[in-house]
């Protein structure tokens, strides 16, 4: 029997991360997966310039991590750098019918923190709460439309379709909300290499978004949280309430465990593996860590999956 097989790639400034991934019944299979180092220089991650400094050597990256899993599937699901964009969190009191209308609403509110870079931006915005006074609260991911059309087009360049492309942090959640029982009032704790992402969600919706470049030192991750959190926790009496969950791509977690813990002042759950869920699982030539690693690029090709499901 056919089976579909959908790409899931993460770019990140030290290297690529791929998996493939099938439908099974209500589950899903691993096909492969597939991580490779960038030479120093190929990659910046910026938010006002194209990101791709070698863009031959970006594209040879992207064949060779991807070709082996595609099985002759061209469309590729993309977790890009954080710091390549802008997220934001918006309350709308301005009421809107369409979703053309909400766009030119989110633009003209983000003239207020982005005032010489709003029309040179691409964006996407989600709908998470509507309230009774007719507000809504929404998840704004905005990127320069100058970046986004150059990862486009060496993706094109290497054989691929940039179907989706989003941040790696909101692919992180995606990954995990899924297949853990997160709960409803909880702080997803990401730390990857030397970003450090916090998502504090409440009843299910999320209320703060964090994403921070942090040396890859125990000290400096707590420094980092509580520099953070300080005016969440104030201002959220529910916060002391919340479930902590720390996903991490580090060898060793004993010191972050502990960091993490006394940031936050209570016990926490470290996430497993992302990839011990999933259905089956094809033999990987991979540590557990870069196992750890593979989460936002198995949560956007796992969106894919429900883009095409729809």
């Amino acid at each position: 029997m056919f089976r579909r097989t959908y790409l899931g790639l993460e770019v990140r400034r030290e290297g690529l991360r791929a998996i493939a991934i099938q439908r099974r019944g209500l589950g899903t299979a691993l096909v492969g997966g597939q991580t490779l180092k960038l030479s120093e220089g190929v990659l910046c991650t910026v938010a006002q310039e194209p990101n791709i400094l070698d863009v031959d050597a970006f594209v040879e990256a992207a064949r060779e991590v991807l070709l082996p899993l595609s099985r002759r599937e061209d469309r590729i699901a993309v977790a890009l750098p954080d710091a390549c964009g802008h997220i934001f969190l918006l309350d709308i009191d301005t009421p809107f019918k369409t979703r053309q209308e909400g766009e030119e609403i989110v633009r003209w509110r983000l003239k207020e923190v982005l005032p010489d870079a709003v029309s040179q931006i691409a964006l996407d915005y989600q709908v998470l709460e509507e309230r009774e006074s007719g507000s809504r609260r929404v998840l704004v991911s905005v990127i320069a439309k100058e970046v986004l059309s150059q990862y486009e087009e060496v993706f094109a360049a290497a054989g691929f379709s940039a179907a989706l492309l989003d941040f790696h942090a909101l692919n992180l959640y995606s990954c995990y909300r899924s297949r853990i029982e997160l709960g409803s009032d909880f702080v997803l704790v990401g730390v990857d290499g030397n970003q450090l992402s916090l998502l504090a969600f409440a009843n299910r919706q999320l209320d703060f978004y964090r994403v921070k470049t942090v040396p890859k030192d125990p000290e400096k991750i707590f420094q980092e949280i509580n520099r953070s959190i300080v005016g969440y926790r104030r201002a959220h009496a529910s916060f002391s309430r919340s479930t902590i969950h720390l996903h991490s791509d580090w060898g060793e977690l004993d010191e972050l465990r502990e960091a993490v813990h006394s940031a936050f002042e209570r016990e926490l759950e470290l996430l497993p593996s992302p990839l011990s869920h999933l259905t089956s699982k094809a033999q990987l030539a991979i540590s557990s860590a870069e196992a750890c690693g593979m989460a936002a690029a198995l949560g956007v090709a796992e969106r894919m999956i429900q883009r095409v499901t729809k």
